[in-house]
């Protein structure tokens, strides 16, 4: 695989807080088909994962310059976990549908990135009960509220091991697909292995076909494999590189 050359830049650097990243394992096989063409899921002793990560970005800085009323702005995604078809130490982010309250913040994720953002409500909250900490994200979809809210020590347990939990919240790339010109591209996210919280108790009421159409069925009904809170870590993110298949690459593994 190929790339043009230039030198990536940064465009925008932010503190992400309150991080909650909720992983459900699921079938490759169930999950390849529904991918853009060139990638594929990473799997993890015959695994594949799709998580849902709620979060509030502060400190924003765009291209250098602090963006007026920007203080935080919150978002919720459904990704998946994947690695370019040939390249599975590239792994990184396929984003199914992203929300968020900021409609410029979506301009520029669809303009930039090529990324599926809806504007829409959303209410973070952040709860300290003594030594727990209580964290809610509810945004609205078509008239009905979906809700993501954890509750956990205070205490950061220090990164995460090697193994699905540290591959959950601190990938490398994020991957888009270049439709309908046909391709792929890329940006490297540079953040990192944040600190988190072990998790007590966690509550999700999202309707995931509704919200994410097929990608989210697989996960209703489905128990989390990991549940996982960052209280806080920087993070940069470059410049979008496209990538260019070779012609022989014509087909995707089943």
């Amino acid at each position: 695989m190929s790339f043009l050359s230039f030198r990536p830049s940064r465009i925008l650097e932010a503190t992400a807080q309150n991080r909650v990243v909720i992983g459900y394992a699921v079938s490759p096989n169930r999950v390849a088909p529904l991918l853009p063409e060139g990638l594929a899921p990473v799997e993890r002793e015959g695994t594949a994962y799709i998580s849902l990560v709620g979060v509030e970005l502060t400190k924003m800085r765009v291209l250098g310059v602090v963006p007026p009323g920007f203080r935080r702005v919150p978002a919720v995604e459904l990704r998946v976990h994947v690695h370019p078809v040939g390249a599975p130490d590239e792994a990184g982010t396929w984003t199914v549908q992203a929300h968020t309250s900021r409609r410029l913040v979506a301009w520029g994720a669809r303009t930039l990135y090529g990324e599926p953002v809806e504007v829409t409500s959303m209410q973070p909250v952040r709860r300290a009960q003594g030594e727990a900490v209580e964290v809610t994200y509810r945004f609205d979809w078509r008239g009905r509220e979906q809700r993501i809210r954890v509750r956990s020590d205070q205490t950061p347990a220090g990164p995460p091991p090697d193994g699905p939990a540290r591959m959950l919240v601190a990938p490398g790339w994020r991957f888009a697909s270049t439709e309908p010109q046909g391709g792929l591209q890329r940006t490297r996210i540079d953040r990192p292995s944040p600190s988190v919280y072990p998790v007590q108790e966690h509550h999700i009421t999202v309707d995931g076909p509704a919200v994410y159409g097929d990608l989210g069925r697989l996960i209703e009904d489905q128990s989390p494999a990991c549940v996982l809170l960052s209280p806080g870590a920087d993070v940069t993110v470059h410049f979008r590189e496209r990538m260019h298949r070779p012609q022989h690459e014509t087909a995707r593994p089943g």
